[in-house]
């Protein structure tokens, strides 16, 4: 039976275990900044004291002064200078860049110091937010993966669960709350794509309880019943009223039942910190360090300085490769009788990779998002609501140039928005288009002046904005 998989002896609800006390910093640490500066003033003291020559004395004592004021001046221009860098830089939806110090954040905007002054960008016109130097996330596997309910998602060192109240400890150390509630699924074991893929899927299963999922060989299993709580070292499930303490190291990982109709306000952007954890948040402020609460009601805050970026992009850009098309056509330059489904599929447009790689290069940048077209293909798209701009950077894969050669024509609503050709000899072509009140957008890869020889298109980062 599955349930031989869980060791110990079932035991009944109210079981204790999982409680934690929070460190607290030591006091009176020798190696703080306050003590070693005090032991740099007693030692200076002495110093002074200890020479019988008072013309020696005075003169050193001036030497003294001097190096110190000298040592206070450089404190305060490097002061000020940390305070004038631009740490942060700041993309709007028009395509603006601003560098500075971040002054000001909440859920309205951003106001930046910059090198000609304040800033201010209302959260509206806002995209991203980032730090002018990137910080890597750590290389080694979190322990736990803990997905939230509103698409967080924290890699962890700790996860315990003790009543309604879950405890986190992120990579960096830092401890949070999160309810139950909040809680979607907890992984507890690194995994190859297809373990991570059925993984997925019984997480987006509707279940009729709480479920345990354990790993046999290259498949996953499964078992419904309540999580009753969690410690370091087992998970307390209860399964036809009875509490079996199942060993962690037994696990893949827990997912927790959703009520019906639960509605979560509405994200207004993704935070992404050092430690790798993505965050979902519904509103941020910076009265210090930088807080926000997510959807599900996470409350958290971090140093600004441990923020890898922050999105605000949501609802404001749709990359058009995460849509689905109205129709895709496709037209060989010599046609046969009866095509080949092998070639129809060999030259089909291809979403966020190249037409025969992995991934989209042009002008020496491999790009992760957007379309790959071989002529002669046109895709239709139906525009979301309210979108202004249609952008990208067009041009032949580097990996065909110098070959290559390609119409596009690009139409809004039957209207000519861009029509040029694209040569692999050329330089990619940013694209910058009005496409206000635009409902039905066509994109047409059409032959150029070789045929249809080396003709793979790339439209990167092919994305409508509001």
């Amino acid at each position: 039976m599955i349930a031989e998989h869980f060791r110990g002896k079932a035991r009944r609800r109210g079981a204790e275990g999982g409680r934690f006390q929070e460190r607290r910093p030591a006091t009176g640490n020798p190696g703080s900044s306050a003590a070693r500066n005090d032991r740099a003033s007693k030692e200076a003291g002495l110093w002074l004291n200890s020479h019988d020559n008072p013309s020696i004395g005075t003169m050193k004592r001036k030497r003294f002064t001097a190096v110190f004021l000298l040592g206070a001046a450089l404190a305060a221009v490097t002061t000020v200078s940390r305070a004038e860098v631009g740490d942060f830089q700041a993309e709007t939806s028009d395509g603006r860049k601003m560098a500075g110090s971040v002054v000001a954040l909440d859920s309205d905007g951003l106001t930046l110091r910059t090198a000609d002054g304040p800033v201010s960008i209302p959260t509206e016109e806002l995209m991203v937010l980032s730090p002018l130097e990137s910080k890597p996330a750590p290389d080694e596997d979190p322990a736990v993966w803990v997905d939230l309910v509103d698409g967080s998602e924290l890699l962890a060192a700790q996860w315990t669960l003790d009543g309604d109240t879950s405890r986190v400890v992120l990579r960096d150390g830092r401890a949070i709350e999160v309810p139950r509630r909040a809680l979607e699924s907890i992984r507890f074991r690194a995994a190859p794509d297809a373990i991570i893929e059925q993984w997925s899927k019984i997480v987006e299963t509707k279940h009729d309880g709480d479920v345990v999922v354990l790993r046999k060989d290259d498949h996953l299993d499964f078992l419904r019943g309540v999580v009753r709580g969690a410690t370091d070292e087992s998970v307390d499930f209860e399964m036809d009223g009875d509490v079996l303490a199942a060993k962690r190291d037994r696990l893949f990982g827990v997912i927790f039942l959703q009520p019906a109709g639960r509605d979560l306000p509405e994200a207004m952007g993704r935070i992404s910190d050092a430690s790798g954890s993505e965050w979902s948040v519904q509103s941020v402020s910076l009265p210090g360090e930088l807080e926000w609460t997510t959807p599900a009601g996470v409350k958290v805050s971090q140093s600004l300085a441990a923020i890898g970026h922050i999105d605000f992009s949501a609802g404001k850009v749709v990359y058009l490769a995460d849509l689905e098309p109205q129709s895709v056509q496709w037209q060989p330059f010599f046609p046969m009788d009866e095509e080949l489904a092998s070639r129809r599929e060999f030259f089909r447009p291809r979403r966020n990779r190249g037409l025969e790689s992995e991934s989209l290069e042009l002008g020496g940048v491999r790009y992760t998002r957007g379309l790959a077209m071989h002529s002669r293909s046109e895709i239709v798209y139906r525009m979301p609501d309210g979108m202004t701009r249609l952008t990208a950077t067009a041009g032949i894969d580097d990996r065909v140039r110098p070959h290559g050669n390609v119409l596009l024509i690009i139409r809004g609503d039957e209207k000519t928005l861009f029509e040029g050709t694209l040569a692999g000899g050329d330089a990619p072509v940013e694209l910058d288009l009005d496409v206000s009140g635009v409902r039905r957008l066509s994109i047409l890869c059409d032959f150029g002046e070789g045929m249809d020889i080396a003709d793979h298109l790339n439209l990167c980062n092919l994305r409508a904005m509001k």
